[in-house]
C-alpha cells in the first residue's frame, strides 16, 4: 500500500491544524461542495493561460478550505467547463512574488515518486458517483504529471496511462494548471453519471498548507465520501443490468 501521496509534507501540516486528524466519516449534517459544470461552444488553448472565451463562461469556485474546513492563508481559483469531447479544469494558486520564484519542482519525469512534495495540483474524479473508486491526477509547477486509478483509496494503479492535456505556466500573481480530460479516458469505470464526485487538492510546500476545494475533515486526501460534486455533466453512461 502506498503511503498517503502528501503524507511527508502532510505531518507538517497536520501539526498545524488541530482536530484534523482521525476523521474519515462524512461530515453529519455538512453538505458536501458543489458545482454545476457548464458547456461551452469553443474549447480553451491548453496553455496554462486563461484567457480563452471558454474559461469566460467556466463555473468558478474560490472558497478552497484547509482539510478540517478552516480558512488557509494561501489563495486558489477553479474553473471547470464541459463539451461534447473534454472536461476542462483549471486551477490557478496564488503566490506572491517570492514565492513563485521559490517554487519546489524537483520532480522532472512523469509518475516521478515523491511528485506530491512540490508545488502541485491533484484532482480526484469518481465519474460513477458511488465514491468508492476514482481516477487521480497530479501536475507539479514545472508542468510535470503523474495519474493513476484507485480500485480502493490510497491503492494506486498506475499501468492506468491516459491521453489528456495538461499544461502548466508561472506568472507574477499565480501559477496555473490547465487540463483538458477527453472522456474517452475514464475507462476504468463501466459507467459516468451526469454528477461526479470530483475533489481539487493544492499544496503549497513553502507555508506548508494543503488546500482543499471539498474539505476532507481526515488525515488523507484519500476519502471519496468527502469529495465535492460536479453536476450537469453531459457525458453519461449507464450500467448495462445483469
Amino acid at each position: 500500500m502506498r503511503r498517503i501521496p502528501i503524507l511527508a509534507s502532510l505531518a507538517l501540516v497536520l501539526a498545524l491544524v488541530p482536530g484534523a486528524c482521525g476523521r474519515t466519516e462524512t461530515t453529519p449534517g455538512r453538505k458536501l461542495t458543489q458545482l454545476k459544470v457548464p458547456q461551452v461552444a469553443d474549447p480553451p488553448k491548453i496553455d496554462g493561460i486563461l484567457d480563452d472565451v471558454a474559461w469566460k463562461g467556466a463555473a468558478v469556485a474560490t472558497d478552497f478550505r484547509l482539510a478540517d474546513g478552516r480558512e488557509p492563508k494561501g489563495r486558489a481559483r477553479l474553473l471547470v467547463a464541459q463539451d461534447a469531447k473534454n472536461l476542462y479544469v483549471a486551477v490557478e494558486c496564488f503566490e506572491d512574488e517570492t514565492a513563485l520564484r521559490a517554487l519546489r519542482t524537483r520532480i522532472a519525469e512523469h509518475d516521478g515518486d515523491e511528485i506530491w512534495t512540490d508545488d502541485v495540483v491533484e484532482l480526484f474524479l469518481d465519474p460513477t458517483n458511488r465514491r468508492q473508486a476514482y481516477y487521480e491526477i497530479i501536475v507539479n509547477a514545472r508542468g510535470i504529471t503523474w495519474d493513476a486509478w484507485h480500485a480502493v483509496p490510497n491503492h494506486p494503479d498506475k499501468s492506468w496511462e491516459p491521453r489528456y492535456e495538461a499544461a502548466v505556466k508561472v506568472g507574477r500573481t499565480s501559477w496555473v494548471a490547465e487540463f483538458a480530460l477527453p472522456w474517452s479516458m475514464f475507462d476504468r469505470t463501466s459507467d459516468s453519471q451526469a454528477a461526479w464526485a470530483f475533489n481539487v487538492l493544492h499544496f503549497r510546500p513553502s507555508a506548508p498548507e494543503l488546500l482543499f476545494w471539498s474539505p476532507v475533515f481526515s488525515r488523507t486526501a484519500h476519502t471519496p465520501e468527502n469529495f465535492g460534486t460536479l453536476t450537469g455533466i453531459v457525458h453519461t453512461t449507464r450500467r448495462a443490468k445483469a
